[in-house]
């Protein structure tokens, strides 16, 4: 990811432009009706499984125990047969979406992401609305020193995990979900410079257009940087406000308003790759890590700096927000 302001198609855009403007206001209403977003995340559900901070910790220790997971590399493989692992054990069928990124600055690379899908409940199942939440779990690659992620792809990957453990035990909902676990999100450059980075989720995007399932499409969730012990998300200047909405305004109804409302910024990632394609899209992320940022792509982004409270807190939003979205996308 990356602070700068990218090029987004407007055509594709348009239309999720429309669809976002009309529901802006009604979003914001009633994700704040009620007590708190927490008693909506029962909803659709029957089950009583709520987001463990201790197991999504535990992910995150074996992520980083994978040491650095660059694109390309065999951790980065190992880094996939762990998520595909550990989705399997819930139950779940996790799809390989291997890939070439072709020219990239140091050559063609092999990549993969993974993704589940969650079914939703009736008989028309596949056609109902389908809500892809996603993170990416490269790591930036450096030379010069060991870079492990652990809130940079590690923390935000950890979490996708045990949501994807609290909603495969929730049952069908009246959406399809799609959890998705990006490869080569970070540039292969020093720096931040189209087209190097986004590698997987422009691919998956790009998958998603070709074969028509865009159309089913309604609403991309991002996580990134969520385990900073200090975690407050912030407002990205490209996300959908009305997407935004659905998470931080339950946040607050339940007592958890620090950690949301952050400075108000353009910040270029994966996101951006489903907005290209006319998905309204959101960036929960919290981009300012350690004094100055100063822990962003440095061999400060360890373990320590991360908690398993933070890990619970991100959890316990999306869960609250996501009965907001569907609700929204569904019309209701």
């Amino acid at each position: 990811m990356q602070l700068h302001k990218p090029v987004i198609s407007r055509p594709a855009r348009g239309a999720a432009l429309a669809f976002a403007g009309a529901l802006l206001v009604s979003c914001a209403d009633g994700a704040a009706r009620g007590s708190s977003g927490a008693q909506n995340a029962k909803s659709e559900s029957s089950a009583t499984e709520s987001f463990d901070a201790q197991r999504a910790w535990k992910h995150l220790e074996a992520l980083v125990a994978l040491g650095p997971r660059p694109a390309g590399s065999g951790a980065s493989a190992a880094t996939v047969d762990y998520l595909d692992k550990e989705l399997r054990a819930l139950g779940l069928a996790p799809v390989r979406e291997s890939f070439v990124a072709r020219g990239t600055p140091i050559g063609d690379l092999p990549m993969c992401n993974l993704y589940v899908d969650l079914p939703a409940k009736g008989p028309q199942a596949d056609k109902a609305p389908l809500v892809i939440v996603g993170s990416h779990f490269d790591t930036k690659r450096f030379d010069q020193f060991r870079f492990v992620g652990a809130n940079d792809g590690g923390s935000s990957t950890a979490v996708l995990l045990e949501l994807a453990r609290v909603l495969a035990a929730g049952g069908p909902r009246s959406v399809a979900y799609r959890l998705l676990f990006i490869d080569g999100e970070e540039a292969i450059r020093a720096h931040w410079q189209d087209p190097d980075n986004r590698y997987g989720s422009r691919h998956h995007a790009e998958q998603l257009r070709t074969s028509g399932l865009v159309a089913r499409t309604k609403a991309f969730v991002l996580l990134d940087l969520v385990g900073d012990k200090d975690l407050r998300l912030e407002r990205d200047q490209y996300s959908d406000a009305w997407l935004y909405e659905c998470f931080a305004a339950p946040a607050r109804a339940a007592g958890l308003g620090k950690h949301v409302d952050g400075r108000r910024e353009p910040i270029a990632d994966d996101h951006l790759s489903f907005l290209e394609i006319g998905v309204p899209s959101v960036d929960l992320i919290d981009f300012s890590y350690g004094p100055g940022n100063s822990w962003w792509h440095s061999p400060e982004d360890t373990l320590d700096k991360c908690s398993p409270q933070s890990l619970g807190v991100i959890g316990t939003i999306v869960l609250a927000g996501l009965p907001n979205v569907e609700r929204r996308v569904l019309g209701k």
